[in-house]
């Protein structure tokens, strides 16, 4: 009943993208076993690959995004998007070497940051406002699933071919699956996307999409590219926003946010080449243990988010952070331990529990930066609390990239882990600062 009412009462065309994030899934699951198994790179190439597509498509986005909204049109980026995408999957899955994955890599970091601002555009443009809290819930509802779909169908591929076929031949099939994927939705794309009658340039925040912004349901998505958080498009005045706030709560938020993101990627960019070189994990095990997360926060997001939208944002976003810290001593324990069987076990168990904190942890940002923010500019306080994020993301690869690459993969996870720890002192503190902050504004009243 619950799928047929989906289906009956969700706009077909926001199932167009299904294909292109089952293929997206591919690209960023699969890009670091790549880089290292296929192309013999290192976990630095890693880390550079990383940051510079994370750079490319935080750049891209808000060109893509302002570029849509003054020419008042839809479909063609959504076309260039597709198109740019599926044509670099292909050229990754047959690359002869590292130089080639990164340089056709960095460009479906740019291109694919057209798909996502006109899409969530697209849904202002054609949704009435007071059906857009639920119409987005649906729509990340859609993508979320199907991330979770791949990571089945990308496990179960590589299980029953890399017996037959080879490790790398699996591998470079499935890039080669996303790119005709994302040539399915653009089919999709042309049949079902229309025009919109009206476009919205000017996007005003609206408190019922709290607790619905993030389009990283899933969270390994937002770590890899930072850009997919971000909702409403930067405007030029970002940099006045920043300015007016260097010394409030917010501004505060922001220094505690970016560095819990980049403990964050410090720990989970090594994570799945530390699970194959160092505990031998199969690229189908790898997947399972991804799957089993981002399961988790399919299923959870939206009910722990109706939760936190009823309790201390900050609060509970400080108990989730704590709990991060918990899971990341396991990791750096097991990995300064000599691996057995059950080090695979144990890791794929505590990992279960990120899943259950990254609800909290973004719902409860969203939440936060909204209540923050000067009464107005709620809009673009998340469009530059993204960008610090996408900004931590890039500096946390290079870090991690770095770490692992100079020290092993222990101190990788030990540094992480110490880093997020110092971010719940630094949540907790803020939200003493704030306490002590209302106290005096009500004595002075």
């Amino acid at each position: 009943m619950v799928k047929i009412s989906l289906l009956s009462s969700t706009p077909l065309w926001f199932f167009h993208l299904v294909p292109y994030k089952i293929g997206e899934c591919f690209f960023i699951n699969l890009l670091p076993l790549f880089i290292v198994q296929v192309v013999g790179g290192s976990i630095t190439d890693v880390g550079k690959t990383n940051s510079l597509v994370s750079l490319a498509g935080v750049v891209a986005f808000t060109l893509w995004g302002n570029l849509s909204d003054r020419l008042g049109y839809r479909r063609p980026f959504l076309i260039l998007g597709y198109v740019g995408f599926a044509l670099c999957m292909w050229r990754i899955g047959v690359a002869d070497n590292l130089i080639q994955v990164q340089q056709f890599s960095i460009v479906a970091g740019f291109v694919m940051a057209a798909i996502i601002p006109v899409s969530t555009a697209l849904v202002l443009d054609t949704i009435p406002e007071k059906q857009w809290s639920q119409s987005f819930g649906r729509f990340y509802l859609i993508g979320g699933w199907s991330f979770v779909i791949a990571l089945i169908g990308g496990g179960i591929w590589q299980e029953l071919v890399s017996d037959s076929w080879g490790t790398v031949s699996a591998m470079r099939s499935l890039f080669v699956f996303a790119s005709g994927a994302t040539f399915l939705s653009l089919i999709l794309c042309l049949i079902w996307v229309q025009e919109p009658q009206q476009v919205r340039s000017n996007r005003l925040f609206s408190p019922s999409l709290l607790g619905r912004l993030s389009v990283g349901v899933i969270e390994r998505r937002v770590l890899f590219y930072p850009s997919r958080m971000i909702y409403f498009i930067l405007r030029p005045e970002w940099l006045n926003q920043i300015h007016q706030n260097l010394y409030s709560h917010l501004y505060l938020y922001y220094l505690c946010s970016a560095l819990f993101f980049l403990a964050v990627q410090i720990v989970y960019l090594p994570f799945p080449i530390f699970l194959a070189e160092v505990l031998g994990a199969t690229n189908s095990l790898i997947f399972l243990i991804i799957f089993g997360k981002a399961l988790i926060e399919a299923f959870l997001y939206f009910p722990i988010g109706r939760f936190v939208q009823n309790h201390d944002s900050l609060r509970w976003q400080t108990l989730g952070t704590a709990v991060r810290v918990a899971v990341f001593i396991v990791f750096t324990l097991l990995a300064f331990l000599k691996p057995t069987p059950a080090s695979l076990v144990m890791i794929g168990f505590a990992h279960l529990f990120t899943g259950v904190t990254w609800a909290v942890i973004n719902v409860a940002s969203t939440l936060s930066v909204a209540s923050l923010a000067t009464k107005g500019e709620e809009g673009m306080a998340l469009g530059v609390y993204n960008s610090i994020i996408g900004v931590a993301t890039m500096v946390g690869s290079l870090v991690s990239g770095y770490i692992a690459a100079s020290f092993g993969y222990s101190w990788c996870f030990a540094t992480g882990t110490v880093l997020t720890g110092l971010t719940v002192v630094c949540f907790w503190l803020l939200e003493l600062i704030m306490q002590n902050d209302r106290k005096k504004v009500l004595s002075f009243r």
